[in-house]
């Protein structure tokens, strides 16, 4: 279609038929969130998630606009490069640079995220069209994550730069209008290939996700909100791709039967699409208002673990979901879109298994995809996988990742991963902490600091200092203005009857005032504590347990909190130059040397991976740290990290490898090839190779028995 001028949107909009009058949009509103989020920058991370998110600043993320060609020259800066004619890449980018940036308030990637808004908006044609397409190559799809970060640097920068995105904003969903009163041009008509339209309906919650915060946040004219609610059903309608349709008995593939893109239902079976589509439901429940919804959130959530998910909290997808078999992969932009949807649905919904299973996701399926200093990432990660090496001769065992899929590097298979897995970490700080109408919650729990105003109670500051997940207890300092309500989140698998919170009023050396045992509510797992005016402190202490799930193949994965738990199979590291994504082979590229940490990573075990253990010998070792806090969290204990690991007695067995490529699934009923021995546990986070679900053996002093694999081991 061609360019529109403002004057012909207008005429556009008297011509055609309104779904609703100005005075109907005046009285319509979404329905609210059971948590309200915080703005971009109210919270910040403390102790170790600092030490994660400076690495992402200091590392690829943070580089990524100074040499990447499809960041650096990218189309949408007047330049020639992106990896798709979607031109998704800087939008992805920059999705995951605003909250970096402005949650670490690092002036230099700041300056990275200004530059770029500033040349899009500038940018942007006299129609409202954003990006660089024209004509009948627009595409809505493209914007979307760019969107989200403009909604972002918004709320961060509400005096230098919410007047620029909002006036944008308001141009470009006038345009938007149009286009779909135009026969759907760009959603439902795309020129390239008709796929090209699915990645826009399947993900089309992300894009209704920013006409709700221009609804909720901004002060735009009622024609302008008549058009944003109709855009919404709108966009909502045409999309041949209804989440809640597919979370349907009948319909949903609990076994994939055809895992390649050749499938038709491959846009509910694309891995990253199934991890943004867990909110979608939720998402268009705010302004639909079905309860049927809800079942449907839940359908997708409680039916992708049980029938696809890992261990770690995410999703068996080398592109195209898979079943639960551990030597298949699982993309880590799958795990950081899971992670978003996650929190995304507690503030929504307000049930406490889905914060449980955010933490699950990011605390485990994120950081075991990086390196220390996070200048290498995989594409994708597997629960058994002793090594992590180059093995292009043995594509056959995946549905369509590369060989190269499990080393970490700048390309180690799509580069789509390489632009949007830097938004796990910031994001996930956002929505540590949530707003009610008396008061906070700290939703996810971690080491942070909020500050923001509760209305009718004026401002309140809170620093939470902890080693969780690592250790299991939380001291809060508190400042406020007026008393109010803070609500910590209980999770579902701590030990209640040993969990206890301290109130201590005044200054730190105050004595504790109260010791109570810790009631919640059933549905979101809050407990309340009523805090004062002035200064205060909460000591929060959360009893954990180790804790033991079957997995398929008689397999178990084994849990400390809200961390799994693997074999420590020990590591050597090697490294070579870079490759590209679209060349494997070779020695490596050698465009990008003078930045010199950006290399490939290849890890192999040095320990034995083959074994089977006891659960029922597990026990959790004592922890040697007794001052201070740890500076990083999910790297090795000489890089400051956690020195937390459990013991458990074991033995190898034989374990064959499949196709040369990776661990077999685990041996039922296995026979040890050993005496039995200590085998000791770690963070499976910080293990780059590991083995995380396991076979069993049963040990009675010196004999070894086959395993029960009935066997309901529960909590040790």
């Amino acid at each position: 279609m061609k360019p529109l001028s403002s004057s012909a949107l207008w005429l556009g909009l008297a011509v055609l038929p309104s779904p609703s009058s100005g005075e109907q949009s005046r009285n319509r509103t979404l329905l609210p969130w059971a948590f309200t989020p915080l703005p971009l920058g109210s919270v910040r991370p403390l102790g170790w998630l600092r030490g994660e998110l400076q690495a992402l600043g200091s590392g690829l993320a943070g580089h990524e606009f100074e040499f990447v060609p499809y960041v650096k020259d990218s189309r949408w800066l007047g330049g020639r490069s992106d990896y798709s004619a979607l031109n998704e890449a800087l939008p992805y980018w920059f999705n995951g640079l605003v909250p970096l940036a402005y949650t670490l308030d690092d002036e230099r990637l700041k300056g990275q995220v200004h530059t770029v808004a500033a040349e899009v908006l500038r940018r942007q044609a006299s129609d409202g069209w954003i990006g660089p397409e024209v004509g009948e190559d627009r595409n809505l799809w493209g914007r979307v994550p760019f969107l989200l970060g403009l909604t972002q640097l918004a709320e961060a920068n509400v005096t230098g730069w919410k007047t620029p995105v909002v006036h944008s904003l308001v141009k470009y969903l006038r345009l938007v209008d149009v286009m779909l009163r135009d026969g759907g041009q760009g959603y439902t008509l795309c020129r390239w290939h008709p796929n090209d339209c699915s990645w826009g309906q399947v993900r089309v919650h992300d894009f209704i996700s920013v006409i709700q915060w221009m609804l909720e946040n901004t002060e735009v004219g009622e024609r302008d909100k008549e058009t944003m609610w109709g855009t919404m059903e709108r966009l909502y309608r045409l999309s041949k791709f209804k989440w809640e349709d597919w979370y349907t008995e009948g319909r949903y593939q609990k076994v994939i039967s055809d895992a390649t893109p050749g499938n038709p239902e491959f846009p509910y079976l694309h891995g990253v699409n199934v991890g943004q589509g867990l909110k979608a439901s939720a998402v268009i429940r705010r302004f639909d208002n079905r309860e049927s919804l809800v079942k449907s959130t839940w359908n997708a959530v409680e039916w992708t673990f049980k029938y696809h998910g890992t261990p770690s909290g995410t999703i068996f997808a080398d592109e195209v979901q898979r079943d639960m078999a551990p030597f298949m992969g699982a993309e880590l932009c799958t795990a950081v879109e899971t992670g978003y949807s996650l929190a995304y649905l507690y503030h929504a919904l307000g049930a406490n298994s889905f914060a449980d299973r955010a933490e699950l996701t990011i605390f485990n399926a994120l950081p075991v995809s990086l390196t220390n200093d996070a200048w290498g990432h995989q594409y994708m990660a597997r629960s058994n996988a002793p090594w992590a090496l180059r093995q292009i001769d043995r594509r056959s065992l995946f549905t369509t990742a590369s060989g190269m899929a499990t080393i970490f590097g700048l390309e180690p298979m799509y580069p789509c991963c390489t632009v949007n897995f830097p938004q796990g970490w910031p994001k996930f700080i956002a929505r540590t902490w949530a707003r009610t109408e008396t008061g906070l919650v700290h939703a996810l729990l971690s080491p942070s600091a909020v500050n923001t105003t509760i209305p009718h109670r004026g401002r309140v500051v809170i620093e939470c200092k902890t080693d969780y997940p690592f250790l299991d207890s939380l001291t809060y300092t508190i400042s406020a203005e007026s008393g109010f309500d803070l609500f910590l989140r209980f999770p579902t698998w701590a030990v209640r009857s040993e969990s206890t919170v301290q109130v201590l009023p005044g200054a730190p050396e105050s004595r504790p005032e109260s010791m109570e045992s810790v009631h919640i509510d059933a549905e979101t797992g809050l407990h309340r504590l009523s805090i004062p005016a002035g200064r205060s402190r909460v000591i929060y202490n959360i009893a954990s347990a180790v804790r033991v799930e079957p997995r398929p193949y008689g397999a178990v994965s084994v849990y400390l909190g809200n961390v799994l738990y693997s074999l420590d199979v020990g590591q050597s590291v090697t490294s070579s130059l870079p490759h590209r994504h679209w060349n494997a082979g070779g020695e490596g590229t050698h465009e990008f040397e003078q930045f010199e940490k950006c290399r490939d990573f290849y890890f192999n075990h040095t320990k034995p991976w083959n074994v089977a253990i006891d659960p029922s010998t597990l026990r959790r070792e004592p922890w040697p740290r007794s001052t201070g806090f740890l500076e990083r969290g999910f790297v090795d204990a000489a890089a400051g990290g956690p020195s937390s690991f459990l013991a458990v007695e074991g033995c190898e067995i034989n374990w064959p490898v499949l196709g040369g490529a990776a661990p077999a699934p685990p041996p039922k009923n296995p026979k040890c090839v050993t005496g039995k021995r200590t085998f000791r546990m770690i963070p499976y986070g910080v293990a780059k190779v590991h083995m995380a679900e396991l076979p069993t053996v049963k040990l009675q002093g010196d004999l070894i028995h086959n395993s029960d694999q009935g066997a309901d081991w529960g909590d040790l």
